[in-house]
């Protein structure tokens, strides 16, 4: 399993194998898709949540790694930045404050930590 984020305490709070990125939103998601062309799967919704795109500056993916190119897996991440891209479009990520920020952090870190669970006990 390998996580991919631009979320910090994601990777202060997971043991699995974390990959931290200094990138936006939709730049957590294109690197996911290059992984993807790579041979991994994901295992994780690239946009789930109810925190839109355009609201969080915070993203996190599980992916795997696979034996070849997934095509549900590359489909499903090209329409994750198509979609990210037409609400950034729409209305750009507001200048949070700190405060603001730090919320959207535990949200995404909450999200993928209840994730990681289920996937360990499925």
């Amino acid at each position: 399993m390998l996580i991919i984020t631009n979320n910090p305490i994601v990777e202060e709070n997971v043991k699995e194998e974390v990959l931290t990125l200094d990138t936006d939103y939709i730049g957590t998601l294109k690197k996911c898709r290059d992984l993807v062309h790579k041979g991994y799967e994901l295992l994780s919704h690239p946009l789930y949540g109810s925190v839109k795109p355009n609201e969080t500056p915070y993203r996190t993916v599980i992916l795997k790694k696979g034996k070849s190119l997934d095509t549900n897996s590359l489909n499903l991440i090209e329409d994750a930045i198509e979609t990210a891209e037409k609400f950034k479009n729409n209305k750009q990520t507001p200048m949070w404050n700190e405060r603001v920020l730090d919320d959207f952090r535990v949200i995404d870190f909450d999200i993928i930590r209840n994730t990681i669970q289920r996937m360990q006990y499925a």
